[in-house]
């Protein structure tokens, strides 16, 4: 750092000394009561355009009058062209809601100055920006040029990559870095161009309070903020109030804003004279921002400022669709794993043996080092986990703190000690849990990782004292600087915690259908029961003999009987609720997978060899494949679909549809105008069940080659419309014929969420179905 660099901070420091006592984290920076002094503001009062505040190098303004100008009209200084311009701006249905260019003019200098304004504090603002750089001749063109430059780039990474590079090509600043706030606030530099010779900053970490709250509060409303001579001197505002209104003058969105004197001291310890910063914005939070530096004063002209907003904000859409793409993928790939899961945990008879025996399993599904299950109070281990009476007192403490289905934490044994013996293998846990008493868990677990971060200084910032007491002040060291973190794994990603929820529905759904397994094999105990006593009373009528002999155990059959039988009646009467929640999903997935079987035999027959005996048994396969979906054909379903949940009912019916298309060799068109909207859960499915049994009754009975698939919103109802030209049928609303027995299932679920059914259809006509939801 030079001594001109180290003067004018020292300068700063003194300033902010003076200014400071406070603490930065206090500073209300959006009302600094100062301009940065190259330019100029004025802020005049709308009605009548007479000047209120007034700052900054006003030699710069044309023909301004000597002495003070708040009072003054802006008529001295602008001319009638200039005035007639800001009059339209301030049109009566118009609010310039960020600084936009307004005209240009030149100084008695004759330099050129660009005019930015925009609305605050109820006033006009105008800052006066001297144009001392040259000015980029088609800005628009400069930001396509850039876009198109960064945006081949595969990886979130390397796309950050080439916007440093970019900028710093542009711009010519000798450091460009992209610095990327974690979950806690703090911050690290994650990609970063640098001219030769600069230090780097790449992997560096930044303590939360080098970027105050209300600082990353103005990024969200303001995407640039320019300091192109850090070493100035503020220009006051006068006066420092309105005289109209009592209030300071809004800053939020000023070109010129001075900035917190703390910054300013910030930047001369980095040695940094000129800096620029631009907003990274997703989802409406800040992601990261683009910071941009120079050891000399840097005027950039506003047009290119503003490319460099373009291009901030255009790059930050792009970054959010390729987060969101990587985010996709490693939701695809966990669902392949889940529903292999899930299919085989159906199979397995032993539950435990399903989710860990073969590949892939719960390792492969979640990543981690061990994965344990505690199943009726029996632990199963597979990898490097706890052992079990370890585990045992684990499910002990989740039981008695967690009452959450999926519990999760990257700091074991910081919250429950006694984890510090097993830190090696469980400092990070996953828990989830099948039942509520007994307390049944899938546990997966991480070991201790010591981390060493590295922090740009050492991120405790000192203690100055001041005339008001003790203030926060910026370091000056930003060497390396490093800590060990112990007793912490890998953190658990969104996406593994969202996995997990999804897999404790699908095996709490399994635990429910062994349940239905239970009950069905008690039923058969009975019958055969049953079987058995008409075997004795066989027996009775042909032996008078045998009958006295058996008399006495008859009469304690009897007896047992009655008792099992009453058994048996309440079970039975508690599980007909549970099985008809369970059979609803045998519709959805079995009956469409019949139908899909049906199908596959009829194209079977076509194919297969002129054989009699061959096509007899195929032919028979296909009316048994029909009998048993007209025996689930009257069942409905309540479990939501994976493609739902996870992508939203635009995706999912589109999976579907391809799926027909592909099986029925039926032509589809889809129309959707729900937009980026997601509606309830309950509406959603109940819409995809309903296209489900649509398609199944098309497909098996109306012989269509052609249907339309419509799904519209409007503010009071979602409407979905299914039209065929298949075969029809009479009078659908005065009965439904057999085979549209379906359709009776559609209108029992439209009733749980207050949906109606209509249905238009004659022979040979086709048939429309509108199902119509109220929000």
């Amino acid at each position: 750092m030079n001594s001109g660099i180290d003067n004018s901070a020292e300068l700063i420091v003194a300033e902010f000394e003076a200014f400071g006592q406070s603490g930065c984290e206090r500073e209300a920076i959006h009302l600094p009561g100062s301009i940065q002094p190259h330019g100029a503001l004025l802020a005049l009062a709308p009605d009548d355009l007479r000047i209120v505040h007034a700052s900054g190098d006003t030699t710069l303004l044309p023909g301004a009058p000597a002495g003070p100008l708040p009072g003054r009209h802006a008529t001295e200084i602008l001319s009638s062209d200039q005035i007639a311009r800001l009059r339209a701006l301030l049109g009566p249905d118009r609010r310039i809601e960020r600084p936009l260019h307004a005209f240009a003019l030149t100084a008695p200098d004759a330099t050129p100055i660009d005019v930015v304004v925009h609305q605050s504090s109820g006033l006009l603002v105008l800052e006066f920006d001297p144009r001392r750089e040259p000015a980029p001749e088609n800005s628009l063109a400069l930001v396509q040029s850039m876009i198109r430059h960064v945006q081949r780039a595969g990886t979130v990474q390397a796309f950050c990559e080439a916007i440093v590079a970019e900028l710093r090509a542009v711009t010519g600043f000798e450091r460009v870095m992209i610095y990327r706030f974690s979950a806690d606030d703090s911050g690290e530099v994650i990609a970063e161009s640098c001219a030769a010779g600069i230090e780097s900053f790449l992997g560096l970490r930044y303590p939360e309070s080098d970027i105050p709250k209300q600082a990353r509060a103005l990024y969200l409303t303001n995407w640039i903020r320019a300091i192109p001579d850090a070493r100035y001197a503020p220009a006051p505002i006068t006066p420092a109030v309105n005289p109209r209104t009592g209030l300071r003058l809004d800053l939020s969105q000023s070109v010129i804003r001075s900035v917190s004197p703390a910054h300013r001291v910030y930047l001369a310890h980095m040695g940094v004279v000129a800096s620029m910063s631009l907003s990274m914005i997703q989802h409406g939070r800040l992601w990261g921002l683009i910071a941009c530096h120079h050891s000399a004063p840097r005027y950039l002209p506003y047009r290119m400022r503003e490319a460099c907003e373009l291009f901030a904000e255009m790059a930050s859409s792009q970054l959010e669709a390729k987060v969101a793409a990587e985010q996709l993928e490693a939701r695809l790939r966990s669902t392949r794993i889940h529903e292999e899961l899930v299919t085989r945990m159906s199979q397995e008879s032993d539950l435990a043996e399903g989710l860990i025996r073969f590949h892939p399993n719960l390792l492969d599904f979640i990543p981690g080092t061990g994965v344990a299950l505690w199943i009726d109070g029996q632990f199963t281990g597979l990898g490097r986990t706890p052992d079990a009476a370890q585990t045992e007192a684990l499910i002990g403490w989740l039981t008695a703190n967690s009452n959450d289905g999926v519990f999760h934490t990257d700091g074991l044994p910081l919250i429950y000690p006694p984890a510090k013996a097993y830190a090696d293998c469980a400092s990070g846990l996953m828990a989830l849990s099948l039942s509520k008493s007994p307390r049944d868990y899938v546990l997966w677990f991480r070991p201790e990782v010591v981390r060493t971060v590295t922090w740009a200084g050492n991120p405790n910032k000192p203690v100055g004292v001041g005339p008001g007491g003790e203030f926060l002040t910026p370091r000056r060291s930003f060497a390396a600087w490093q800590e060990s973190v112990r007793l912490h794994a890998e953190p658990w990603r969104a996406s593994e915690i969202e996995a997990a929820h999804r897999l404790r529905l699908s095996l709490l759904e399994v635990v429910l259908r062994r349940i239905d397994g239970i009950a069905r094999e008690r039923r058969s105990a009975r019958l055969l029961q049953e079987q058995l006593m008409r075997q004795v009373e066989l027996g009775l009528r042909r032996s008078h003999d045998v009958a006295q002999t058996l008399q006495e155990e008859t009469r304690r059959r009897v007896s047992v009987e009655a008792d099992l039988s009453q058994v048996l009646r309440r079970t039975v009467e508690d599980q007909e609720a549970e099985r008809l929640r369970i059979a609803r999903e045998l519709h959805d997935t079995l009956g469409q997978s019949l139908t899909l079987l049906q199908l596959g035999f009829e194209n079977l027959g076509q194919v297969a060899p002129d054989n009699g005996e061959l096509q007899n048994r195929i032919a028979g396969m296909r009316s048994l494949t029909a009998d048993i979906g007209q025996q689930v054909n009257r069942l409905a379903w309540e479990i939501r679909p994976t493609a739902l949940d996870d992508l939203g009912i635009q995706t999912a019916i589109q999976h579907l549809l391809d799926a027909w298309s592909e099986k029925a060799q039926v032509q589809f068109d889809l129309h959707m105008t729900l937009g980026d909207r997601r509606l309830p859960p309950a509406i959603e499915t109940t819409l995809y069940r309903v296209l489900q049994e649509a398609l199944t009754n098309i497909v098996r009975h109306a012989a269509a080659s052609h249907v339309s698939v419509i799904l519209r919103l409007s503010d009071q109802q979602v409407t979905m419309v299914v039209e065929d030209d298949g075969r029809g049928f009479v009078n659908p609303d005065a009965g439904l014929p057999p085979e549209r027995l379906g359709l009776l299932g559609i209108r029992e679920r439209l009733t749980l969420v207050r949906g109606s059914l209509e249905i238009e259809s004659a022979p040979g006509k086709g048939t429309a179905l509108y199902a119509r939801i109220p929000l």
